[in-house]
């Protein structure tokens, strides 16, 4: 891994289901890869649930946010994919609980994921505070 660039893969995580970490950590930046609600065995957390998977999605955005002292306070911006327009309602339920007045740029697309059963999967960039 190049010079500056910090893998970031939490302990309570199952093993990435590919070669790629759950974040990389580089200057001030976060970066945190796609994360969909999988328990710590892999296995799919509420299988067709839009509201659940978001909420168990960005609970791992904290996760990894957090290994690194950042928040969602710092996300700056995120991409969100949905398997389909009907879970936009569910979906931005939960992304409200979960940021409250906190509103990072977003973009929402339908497509398919990787895994039967995810509807939601949420990738995010953050800034790293400042002490």
């Amino acid at each position: 891994m190049p010079t500056g660039v910090k893998s970031i893969n939490p302990a309570g995580f199952g093993p990435p289901i590919a070669p790629y970490a759950q974040g990389t950590a580089a200057g001030d930046l976060i970066f945190v890869a796609g994360q969909v609600a999988l328990d710590k065995d892999n296995a799919v957390i509420a299988p067709g649930d839009a509201k659940a998977q978001t909420l168990a999605a960005i609970d791992r955005v904290e996760a990894i946010l957090s290994e690194e002292g950042a928040s969602l306070a710092d996300v700056t911006t995120a991409t969100v994919f949905i398997t389909d327009r009907r879970h936009f309602g569910p979906f931005n339920e939960a992304w409200a609980e979960k940021f409250g007045d906190h509103r990072p740029a977003r973009a929402t697309v339908v497509a398919g994921l990787l895994i039967d059963g995810l509807v939601v999967e949420v990738q995010a960039i953050a800034v790293r505070p400042r002490s």
